[in-house]
């Protein structure tokens, strides 16, 4: 049985050159990757521990509507139906609009 993805088709993310734009793509998948959990932690030190939760899930479909979106606006259309992960999402949108 063969498998519907195509194995000779390459793998088509783009190459980010120079520190300032790989650091941008980092700083953009970390943003929206592990700030929900940093903001829960504040929160659950410095308030409560229910209040943290409800900041965590608030800030995961936060980041979740911005990755879609940034998913929208930055991927070619031929891209759009596959899965990517956030951080090849984040180095499409710091290639597209950041850094050209």
């Amino acid at each position: 049985m063969r498998d519907f993805q195509n194995e000779d088709e390459p793998s088509m993310t783009p190459v980010i050159d120079g520190f300032r734009c790989k650091a941008l793509v980092y700083a953009v998948y970390f943003g929206l990757s592990f700030l929900p959990i940093f903001a829960g932690a504040y929160v659950w030190f410095f308030y409560d521990w229910l209040i943290a939760i409800g900041v965590v899930m608030f800030l995961y479909i936060a980041s979740s509507i911005v990755i879609s979106k940034i998913r929208l606006s930055s991927l070619p259309p031929q891209l759009r139906e596959k899965s990517l992960s956030s951080y090849e999402i984040s180095k499409w949108y710091v290639h597209q609009h950041l850094c050209f």
